[in-house]
């Protein structure tokens, strides 16, 4: 073929099937991890239905063994494509690092609420013990003390107060029995 400098070149029909298998490679794996996608977002749609139509005795474990699927299908999928060990080095890098990573962590609201639990759990006994003893009467005045009201307050009063004290002190929260259990008796000793 004789062409001069200026004329465009004509493509021979093995040049264009060359050229048009290459162009396809990208758009073949695009279309690889749209599908993986569409796949992946019907996974969890099945999961989200499993885990809501479970009965609620049931949802933990669901969930448990959902996240456990989830997490194996990951590792499978990392596995394959050849990043499991990328996935693997920074597990290992984070097992150095959690030691120092705990204290961290209890900057966390989600851990803070896993620390009150377990320091709570040690506590319990300290607690017991402090606890009022069951034949000692407390006076109206102590009573009005502890929930901050004045005498000649309403029950709708008492029982906001109440409310109000055991949300900042109780137990489930970090709080104290002996608090709990003081709070409980100023109202009780209120409405009775």
């Amino acid at each position: 073929m004789d062409t001069s400098p200026g004329q465009p070149q004509l493509a021979m029909p093995a040049q264009i099937t060359q050229n048009s298998a290459t162009a396809t490679t990208p758009q073949r794996a695009l279309m690889a991890r749209l599908v993986l996608l569409i796949a992946l977002a019907a996974i969890g749609l099945l999961v989200w239905h499993k885990i809501r139509s479970a009965p609620p005795a049931e949802k933990p474990k669901v969930i448990f063994l959902s996240l456990l699927a989830v997490f194996g299908l990951l590792l499978l999928l990392l596995a394959l494509s050849g990043h499991l060990n990328v996935i693997t080095a920074a597990l290992a890098a984070l097992l150095a690092a959690a030691p120092r990573l705990g204290h961290l962590a209890r900057y966390l609201p989600v851990a803070q609420k896993f620390f009150h639990q377990k320091a709570g759990a040690g506590h319990a006994e300290t607690n017991r013990q402090r606890r009022a003893p069951a034949g000692e009467a407390m006076s109206r005045e102590q009573a009005l003390a502890i929930l901050g009201l004045e005498e000649g307050c309403s029950r709708e009063q008492i029982l906001a107060a109440h409310k109000r004290m055991m949300q900042r002190v109780h137990p489930d929260r970090g709080g104290s029995d002996y608090l709990a259990s003081q709070i409980n008796q100023a109202r009780d000793t209120l409405l009775g």
